[in-house]
């Protein structure tokens, strides 16, 4: 399956996926048939999918977390008023939250686009 096939199935479907495959490698490992070629191919074939699974189940998990990071840093920055008022002390903190919010975004444009959103 590729790359992008996977990323357009529902999470539970990928899950599900997952786990048929790690079953059939552990299963793979125990059959007393001998190492053939094919069979070789098979199983590198079966990690391979694995892995790209694996990476889009953890490019949504990240980009859910970047998401909840943004709401998080826009509700501080909000809390501290408007950038030209407040003590020294307010105005740093705020330029830091502005700060680490542009590199949220930037994350999360990022995985954005490897999901082909």
């Amino acid at each position: 399956m590729s790359f992008d096939a996977i990323k357009g199935k529902p999470e539970k479907e990928l899950v599900a996926k997952l786990n048929e495959l790690s079953d059939e490698q552990f299963k793979a490992k125990f059959t007393t048939e001998a190492m053939t070629p094919a069979r070789g191919a098979q199983m590198l074939k079966r990690r391979r999918e694995m892995a790209r699974i694996r990476t889009v189940l953890q490019g949504r998990k990240a980009l859910d977390g970047a998401r909840t990071e943004e709401k998080r840093l826009e509700a501080a920055i909000k809390g501290l008023g408007a950038p030209h008022k407040g003590t020294p002390e307010q105005k740093n903190a705020r330029r830091k939250l502005v700060s680490k919010l542009e590199q949220v975004k930037r994350t999360i444009r990022e995985l954005n686009a490897l999901e082909g959103k």
